[in-house]
């Protein structure tokens, strides 16, 4: 195996011959095949052209030489909010940490991203969105707890572009956003694909289609940590990145990334500005935003202490009696023409629910980690587009899948911890919508502590206990 250093010396070799290194420079058909055990998935997973390994090491050589200037954190974008607008505010939304302005509305856009936000049917700025703008145009570092589902993405997304815009023009990109899954680096994508270039790094993928430098550099990376390393070692530099987002922290740290993270962010200018974003603040989140924040940062969370559940929610339970699959078949003759998502603990599960829901004629597709990456787009296009109305799914799907109009998650194996119940449920209700969650409950389920956290939800929620809940036995 060919080491980095000798990779390069033979790359700067031979360049100059016309050759290209092998890392990058292979045949890609845009029409490629996987299979499954009953279906064929066809198609291209982005129509980018390939970057050879000597057109890489070219860019990375180029942009190391870009000189450093001094970053413009503080933006004087937002009108002054009415201190009666700002009390208003905290209360109703039980906001914790301090806050002296809001964006009451998009006015600080240009207009061609204020078009691009109305086509999205998007007009004015949800509760985090008022909330963290300000904190960032101040250019302040910022830690942000809030529910999922509460328009986080575009809450940094927004202000990002415009401090992008506001520092002085370079080739390389500026903003770098850390994901703990590519599931949910492929979402922040969409987001900031409405506004300005950019590149989404995350394995599973061959990496000429990843990166591209032609036709123009991408001023946003969004990856998951071990992915960049891999760039970063090959010689991609991030001393042009000035504004850091981390988001889902919590989770990047459960998944263990801490190390990758630290490793990630040695490679980015000191005085960077940094986002934390985050469902949960366990004191090992707290570490890490402490350690790698250069400037105090500012607190924010909105809602409750520990996960909250959105309100928009309606939630239901059924205790099951061995008889669930008829239950669940029972459901469905009743929720005809609704977008549903439904959650198994096991992959296996996935794929047998599946099959026999497809023996009652329900259109429903599985999704697991084992699938591959063009399977796995294809799938969640067909239900994105309603060509399949059910998916199927593991905790995969828990965070980073933003599907707009699920109507239903079910959670046909209920998880076993009340933060995968949150994360669950809050594929729908997105975006101020009314959802719906349906959970399927054996008696060995739960335990005492389990069913004490899920009557804990429905008081938070403000949504009557069932009593089947309160009456079932656990041990």
């Amino acid at each position: 195996m060919i080491n980095n250093s000798l990779r390069k010396a033979l790359i700067q070799c031979f360049s100059p011959l016309g050759l290209r290194g092998s890392l990058y420079s292979f045949s890609y058909s845009n029409n490629y095949r996987q299979h499954s055990s009953r279906s064929q998935y066809t198609g291209s997973y982005h129509q980018r052209s390939l970057i050879s390994f000597g057109e890489f090491a070219r860019h990375c050589e180029l942009l190391s030489k870009e000189e450093q200037s001094q970053i413009v954190k503080k933006l004087k974008l937002l009108p002054e909010a009415s201190s009666n607008d700002v009390m208003n505010f905290i209360k109703e939304n039980k906001i914790q940490g301090n806050i002296f302005n809001i964006a009451q509305n998009f006015d600080f856009l240009p207009q061609n991203l204020q078009e691009a936000l109305k086509a999205k049917s998007i007009t004015s700025p949800s509760a985090i969105q008022q909330a963290i703008i300000p904190l960032i145009f101040e250019g302040h570092d910022v830690i942000a707890i809030a529910e999922t589902g509460s328009g986080k993405t575009l809450a940094y997304a927004l202000p990002g572009i415009m401090h992008m815009q506001a520092q002085p023009q370079i080739t390389g990109p500026r903003i770098l956003v850390l994901a703990p899954t590519r599931e949910l680096a492929q979402q922040i994508q969409t987001q900031y694909d409405l506004f300005v270039k950019t590149c989404c790094l995350f394995g599973g993928i061959q990496k000429p289609l990843q990166y591209f430098a032609k036709p123009q550099t991408p001023k946003v990376i969004i990856a998951t940590p071990g992915r960049l390393l891999d760039f970063i070692k090959d010689g991609l530099p991030l001393k042009s990145i000035t504004q850091v987002v981390l988001d889902e922290a919590d989770r990047m740290l459960d998944m263990g990334f801490e190390d990758q993270i630290r490793d990630v962010l040695k490679e980015v200018r000191k005085d960077r500005q940094t986002l934390f974003f985050s469902a949960t603040w366990p004191k090992e989140v707290q570490r890490l935003a402490n350690n790698l924040c250069n400037e105090d940062p500012v607190f924010l969370q909105l809602g409750e202490r520990g996960l909250s559940v959105n309100k928009n929610i309606t939630q239901s339970l059924i205790i099951s009696g061995g008889n669930k699959f008829e239950q669940l078949i029972e459901y469905f003759n009743q929720i005809k023409d609704k977008k549903v998502l439904v959650f198994c603990q096991k992959k296996i599960d996935t794929q047998k629910l599946e099959y026999k829901l497809s023996q009652h004629g329900i259109n429903a597709r599985y999704l697991h980690g084992d699938l591959r990456q063009n399977q796995r787009d294809f799938i969640m296009q067909e239900f994105r587009d309603g060509s399949a109305k059910c998916l199927i799914t593991t905790n995969l799907a828990s965070r980073g899948l933003d599907v707009s109009d699920v109507d239903i998650v079910i959670n046909y194996d209920f998880p076993e911890n009340i933060e995968d119940y949150i994360h669950r449920i809050g594929r729908t209700g997105r975006a101020g919508k009314k959802g719906e969650a349906l959970s399927f409950i054996e008696p060995n389920d739960l335990d005492s502590k389990l069913k004490d956290d899920l009557i804990k939800v429905f008081k938070q929620s403000c949504q009557e206990i069932p009593s089947q809940l309160q009456k079932l036995k656990v041990y």
